[in-house]
């Protein structure tokens, strides 16, 4: 029986077999393993990738730019400003546009059709537009500027306005897509073949309205009109020209007859087209510059008239005053509206009234030096001095200051006001009987002297005197015998304060 059983009917596998079996053993278990860690690093790879930002610009990935971008705790999304005009085809510097102060707190960004300006904390962005007026808009985005590592930043909302793009942020997909202006201007032509947007007559202001969902289109017979991406008609096809303007989100439109009105976005009249030229002066307060037959006025949206046409010109050569940073020339400080007839100047508030007091009107507005002023290189004419609100007023080769609301800050009596530029600060200085003195100081001294901290609040308007002598709360009378009896330290400046004064009272 022993022997059947261990015969030829079972053959016991020997070592080596049994280590041959065993080594099979390992290899499954190897390859499961290096399976289990090829999925895992396939996996890992994926989730990596799903975590990255993701950057398109114009359906291109640009992996350059997912490190730019800064997120909150919110992830909310931060643009750098400068940085990102490297990418968008934007030139860009710190400070104010043509001012050459390194004030990283403030920068620009510019291409050939138009500059934008950001400051930190503001969450107004301002646009010189460069078509030969250097006309300025401004829009408000919900989130003022901020500053990370010493740059500053802006949100979604805000580099869609000042570089002319589309952007989005899909935060699933972990992923940006931007779109230039360029890229959708023939986008659309393609896809819309009566868009009025790429032929050489296209202006820039109407490619804009892609970004706002419109479309400026033209049909054979050269007529304009407006609809959205979608086909949808906001204006007809009956207007010789059609202008978008982008910070009111409003249509310019010209007749057949020549004619020019204002159109809004949802096709209503805002105003009737009328007049031979038309363009937004003030967005907030709804003026607009008109022009018929040559002569200008103001009109507010409801087609009212604020000034009457009959003027030479409306608003001030801002490039004579570049210095000054006028943001619109044809509003000084938002308040007051320059107007020029008969060579004579007035100033208006915006709803038509002499700020100064009816009929009041000035030969010159500003003083304009060049080259060499008092023995001072490179001065600068003035316009405004922006402290007080100042507006540079002049008669009979004389000037003056009055601010804002009409009041006089200076007596029309000086033989020059102008400014200095060093480091970035400006400094201003009038003359008087060729006596040199700082302007800020003067009125700071002598005409809007600080209240001490003891001192109850008191009304400046109050204050104000013919003789511009340093006064308070005490009678007029007992300032002026204070004055005449200051110290010897301050003769020069009180003699010079009396002298003006007559002058102006002659004058």
């Amino acid at each position: 029986m022993n022997d059947f059983i261990g015969g030829a009917g079972y053959n016991k596998p020997n070592e080596e077999q049994l280590k041959a079996k065993k080594m099979m053993k390992v290899i499954g278990i190897i390859l499961v393993l290096l399976l289990l860690v090829v999925i895992g690093l396939v996996a890992l790879i994926y989730y990596m990738q799903s975590t990255q930002l993701k950057v398109y610009v114009d359906s291109k990935s640009n992996a350059k730019m997912k490190n730019i971008f800064v997120f909150d705790q919110d992830n909310n999304l931060y643009i750098p400003i400068r940085a990102f005009a490297n990418y968008v085809g934007y030139g860009s510097g710190n400070g104010e546009y043509k001012q050459y102060a390194e004030d990283i707190t403030k920068c620009y960004v510019e291409s050939k059709e138009e500059i934008a300006s950001f400051s930190l904390g503001s969450n107004k962005i301002y646009k010189i537009i460069l078509d030969g007026n250097n006309d300025y808009e401004y829009y408000e985005i919900n989130e003022s500027i901020k500053m990370f590592n010493n740059q500053l930043y802006t949100t979604i909302e805000g580099a869609q306005i000042a570089f002319n793009i589309s952007i989005s942020y899909n935060q699933e997909q972990n992923q940006v897509n931007i779109y230039t202006l360029p890229y959708l201007v023939n986008y659309y032509t393609t896809k819309f073949q009566n868009a009025g947007i790429a032929d050489k007559d296209a202006s820039f202001s109407n490619q804009k309205a892609l970004l706002y969902n419109m479309l400026i289109i033209k049909n054979g017979n050269g007529n304009y009109g407006v609809q959205t991406l979608d086909g949808q008609e906001v204006l007809g096809m009956k207007y010789s020209n059609i202008k978008f303007v982008e910070s009111a989100k409003e249509f310019v439109v010209t007749t057949m007859e020549n004619k020019m009105g204002i159109m809004s976005y949802d096709a209503k009249i805002k105003i009737a087209p009328e007049y031979d030229e038309i363009k937004q002066i003030d967005k907030d307060s709804g003026l607009y510059l008109a022009t018929k037959n040559k002569k200008q006025g103001v009109v507010n949206s409801n087609g009212s008239i604020v000034l009457y046409l009959e003027y030479d010109q409306i608003g001030v050569n801002s490039s004579q005053y570049m210095s000054n940073i006028i943001k619109n020339q044809y509003l000084l400080y938002n308040k007051c509206i320059p107007a020029k007839k008969n060579g004579t100047w007035e100033l208006f508030d915006k709803t038509g009234k002499n700020i100064a007091g009816t009929g009041t009107t000035y030969q010159e507005l500003g003083c304009s030096v060049g080259g060499k002023n008092n023995g001072e290189e490179n001065s600068n004419s003035v316009l405004l001095v922006p402290q007080y609100e100042g507006i540079v007023v002049g008669r009979n080769n004389v000037y003056g200051l009055i601010d804002s609301e009409g009041k006089s800050l200076l007596p029309i009596a000086l033989q020059s006001i102008y400014s200095i530029t060093s480091e970035g600060e400006e400094t201003y200085y009038m003359l008087y009987n060729n006596q040199l003195m700082n302007v800020i100081d003067y009125i700071k001294k002598w005409v809007r002297p600080e209240k001490n901290e003891s001192n109850t609040q008191t009304d400046n308007e109050n204050t104000e005197n013919t003789n511009n002598e340093q006064t308070n709360q005490n009678t007029q009378q007992q300032n002026n015998t204070t004055t005449k009896n200051t110290t010897q330290t301050n003769t020069n400046v009180v003699e010079n304060t009396t002298n003006v004064n007559t002058v102006s009272n002659n004058t």
